[in-house]
């Protein structure tokens, strides 16, 4: 046998076992698809099995020929129909086709010599003009294609392409008389075959390698969903994922809600919506457990067709996420039209659902996990703060008790003793700081329950930096301000703000260890105003800088620092300048230390006002230059 020989009948065997592959599946899955294949490779089965009884029983004989370029003529038609079932064709080209072929058969039946020039010339326009625009549009469609549908549509792009060109250098070959044309198509119908069986009967192991990296893709894409808080988000990016794996219009994921007996989605606006279980394909599909394809959605269920014409969703297939003996959900993926390769999607749907119920339930055990955490921190939280209002209220009121006792021992012994105005001053001012820590935690809880009503005005900030400046020189020290010459108005309760720079100011002393004193710095940038206070003191950790505003928390590196208050004052700053619409956060300040800046909304700067001539220049705010001056 030649090679000539040896290729052709593995030409004729593989398209037998390729028709037998396909047809087995069509009475599996019966479809307008798989019926058109089993017409395209029925076709070629069947003039194979002609030639060769007719070579054995009647060789030569005219009729056999035109019944075998009848039957090959078939299959044009049949890839014509095969795109209309993928992507679509316009109605008058199936037409043209479908009249072209009866025109081309009726000329081979009724010509009396079926390889006749004209023959042989129709037959060349036929394959080349409608097996070549099928063979186009497979290619196109492959183009327009996702995940592994790209792949098989791609084989059979490539199998179209050569199997037409075979058959049409076949005819060329007939009609010039160059018989060396025939091994050359052969060899094409050859490589044409191989790609038909990778399109239309991949076997397995290559099924798995092509899916494997989408299924890769997916997981690599999703892994991080475990870690999000929001969980509507992370159901928005696994529909994603899904989607782009299979190549699908887009994808849904419903998430169970037993005690309910309902199904949560996230529509189109990212909140949660609400359907009964058994509501759509999607819940045909968790009710039952089981895959469920509706290649006419609107037909499978027309009580909610109006939603599947306004998702686009033509064709809708769905498999439960379950993990065990837990039903967490369903996935549903929809599309246009039906896919040509069903299977495929349907084996790695349910993958997906799977790796979406370990993903699902992942999320859950690290929420669970989390508010294990939570409680914990919440009670470590309230054991520090307990342990730190106690030891910051029992400071003062022990120096309260004794004071007062030592005052009570002296009146018992002599009534008519002097007053110790030492001692009144020391119980005077610790009952003051006592009332500053309850006030702290009552603006606290007030602030938490949003009860803090804010008394707004306009207001010049250079005049509430001024006020808290005179306070803390009233207790001998002397901050440095850097503010400029014109008022810096803003709409502000005065006394809170006072309230937030007396916070950062005192913050600063007590944590600055080499009697440095804080600054302050104001300026006005564009409609808005930014206060600064700036120390070179201990300084906050990186990772702690928003930490720090929350209740009760105090930065790791000052727990050695006895006086360190009851983690409430940055808690109520933040609090005070969010209700104003501004910002607050903490930076580090360069060579150590940390600058605490607020940002408030303010107008335009408005030209400065001559003081009157009566004022003295230690009641006008600032004088001039940058800084105030040291008797401002």
């Amino acid at each position: 046998m030649s090679a000539f020989e040896l290729i052709s009948l593995a030409n004729q065997v593989l398209f037998i076992g390729l028709f037998v592959a396909v047809l087995r599946h069509a009475l599996r899955q019966p479809s307008r698809a798989n019926l058109n294949t089993v017409l395209l490779f029925g076709s070629i089965a069947t003039a194979v099995v002609t030639s060769r009884i007719a070579g054995s029983l009647a060789p030569g004989q005219s009729w056999v020929t035109s019944v075998l370029i009848v039957l090959l003529s078939v299959t044009p038609l049949a890839m014509l129909r095969l795109v209309d079932d993928f992507s679509g064709t316009p109605r008058w080209v199936q037409w043209a086709g479908t009249t072209a072929f009866v025109l081309v058969s009726a000329l081979v039946i009724l010509a009396f010599d079926p390889l006749a020039e004209v023959v042989e010339l129709a037959l060349i326009g036929w394959f080349g003009s409608i097996g070549g625009y099928a063979a186009f549009a497979f290619a196109r469609a492959a183009a327009r294609s996702h995940g592994i549908t790209r792949r098989r549509m791609t084989a059979v792009a490539i199998g179209a392409v050569t199997f037409i060109a075979a058959i049409v250098v076949l005819l060329v070959g007939l009609l010039l008389q160059l018989p060396g044309l025939s091994a050359v198509g052969q060899v094409m119908a050859l490589t044409a075959v191989i790609a038909f069986f990778l399109g239309f009967a991949p076997p397995t192991w290559v099924r798995r390698a092509w899916r494997e990296p989408h299924l890769r893709r997916f997981l690599q894409g999703s892994i991080h969903l475990t870690g999000l808080t929001d969980e509507r988000r992370a159901i928005v990016e696994l529909e994603h994922a899904a989607a782009a794996a299979l190549g699908a219009s887009g994808a849904s994921i419903g998430v169970a809600d037993p005690e309910n007996a309902t199904l949560r989605y996230v529509d189109a606006a990212g909140a949660w919506v609400e359907a009964p279980e058994d509501a759509y394909v999607a819940g045909r599909a968790f009710i039952q457990q089981r895959r469920v394809v509706a290649l006419d959605a609107v037909a499978s269920d027309p009580e909610h067709a109006d939603d599947y014409r306004q998702a686009g969703a033509s064709m809708v297939i769905a498999a439960p996420i379950t993990l065990g003996e837990k039903r967490l959900g369903v996935l549903t993926v929809y599309a246009s039209r039906a896919p040509i390769f069903v299977e495929d999607d349907l084996w790695l749907l349910e993958l997906l659902a799977n790796q979406t119920a370990v993903i699902l339930d992942a999320r859950k055990l690290a929420a669970e996990a989390s508010g294990l955490r939570s409680r914990e921190d919440a009670a470590r939280l309230k054991e520090e703060f307990l342990s730190a209002a106690a030891h910051d209220l029992r400071t003062p009121l022990t120096v309260v008790l004794g004071q007062a006792e030592l005052l009570e021992r002296r009146v018992a012994r002599d009534p008519s003793a002097p007053v110790d105005p030492a001692g009144v001053s020391r119980i005077a001012r610790e009952a003051r700081r006592l009332r500053d820590l309850v006030s702290e935690l009552l603006d606290a809880q007030r602030l938490e329950q949003g009860a803090t009503v804010m008394d707004r005005t306009a207001a010049d900030l250079r005049d509430v930096v001024g006020a808290v400046r005179q306070r803390f020189r009233d207790q001998g020290l002397d901050l440095k301000v850097i503010a400029p010459e014109e008022p810096i108005v803003s709409s502000v309760d005065t006394m809170r703000i006072e309230q937030v720079l007396d916070n950062l100011i005192e913050n600063a002393l007590k944590y600055t260890s080499d009697g440095k004193l804080p600054e302050v710095h104001l300026r006005h940038e564009g409609a808005e105003a930014h206060l600064a206070v700036v120390d070179h003191g201990v300084g906050i950790p990186e990772g702690e800088r928003e930490q720090i505003f929350e209740r009760f928390y105090r930065a790791s590196n000052v727990q050695s620092i006895t006086d360190t208050g009851m983690g409430l004052g940055l808690y109520i700053c933040r609090a005070v300048v969010d209700a104003h619409g501004g910002r607050i956060w903490a930076d580090a300040t360069p060579g150590g230390g940390s600058t605490f800046s607020v940002v408030l909304p303010a107008p335009a700067p408005v030209p400065p006002v001559a003081a009157p001539a009566s004022a003295s220049a230690s009641e006008r705010w600032p004088v001039s230059g940058t800084e105030a001056p040291a008797d401002a």
